[in-house]
């Protein structure tokens, strides 16, 4: 499990922040870099999984909430978390509407698609496996980045692991193919997953080191799932001839 990085109170105020919602206009093209982004919720709900070019943007707040208001555009540069959340908004409806706001502790999250942070609800940011020290509006992306935003249920709690899900992107029609689970504490520390199991295919639960075996009989997307852990990312297999 994570360790938190701040006090549960200003924890709420900066894991909220870690959205960005609508932009006034699209992100300047120049210097723009493809990062993955993952968007998750605490009830296991997967609402983006993908590869996005982000750059800097100019953001609109258009929403009150979160002790913040709608107001003015500002400029994110970019390549930065939410810039690349901003991106995938324009081009993806799963992740629209955003609604955002903005105040003292930057941009808050109002919703994304049908989701919205409430009651004790907080959106952790985590960079390659590993919790970001800082917001979205100021945490990096270079390219091949992995992203990820989780709704976690409350921030009186530790957020969970986040899984991993290494697999082949490519297989003959029922082959049996080794896959391997993984998973990551917010400190980036990584540990062999048993007891998950792989959607998307059939199989069986993997092993103390985190290893099982899967047949393939067509192009399928594979999550692994466990528990309360967030669910893994998606790996798309396509079916060699």
């Amino acid at each position: 499990m994570t360790n938190r990085i701040t006090s549960p109170a200003l924890g709420l105020l900066l894991g909220l922040t870690l959205l960005l919602g609508l932009a006034a206009q699209p992100a300047a093209a120049g210097n723009r870099v493809a990062a993955n982004l993952r968007v998750v919720t605490w009830k296991g709900q997967i609402i983006f999984d993908g590869k996005v070019k982000t750059g800097t943007a100019k953001i609109k707040p258009n929403d009150d909430c979160l002790g913040g208001h709608a107001g003015p555009a500002r400029t994110v540069t970019g390549p930065t978390a939410l810039g690349l959340l901003y991106q995938a908004s324009l081009r993806y409806k799963a992740l629209q509407p955003l609604k955002i706001s903005d105040g003292d502790f930057g941009f808050g999250i109002c919703g994304i698609a049908d989701v919205s942070a409430k009651n004790k609800e907080w959106w952790v940011l985590r960079r390659n496996n590993k919790d970001s020290m800082s917001g979205a509006e100021t945490t990096r992306v270079k390219a091949g980045d992995t992203i990820l935003l989780y709704l976690a249920r409350t921030y009186e709690d530790t957020a969970p692991d986040s899984l991993v899900l290494n697999a082949p992107t490519k297989a003959r029609k029922g082959a049996r193919v080794k896959v391997r689970v993984f998973s990551f504490t917010g400190a980036g520390k990584r540990t062999p997953v048993e007891g998950a199991r792989v959607f998307g295919a059939k199989g069986a639960l993997t092993d103390a080191q985190g290893y099982t075996y899967l047949t393939i009989n067509g192009r399928t997307n594979l999550v692994a799932r466990q528990g309360s852990l967030i669910p893994s990312n998606r790996v798309s297999v396509s079916i060699r001839k």
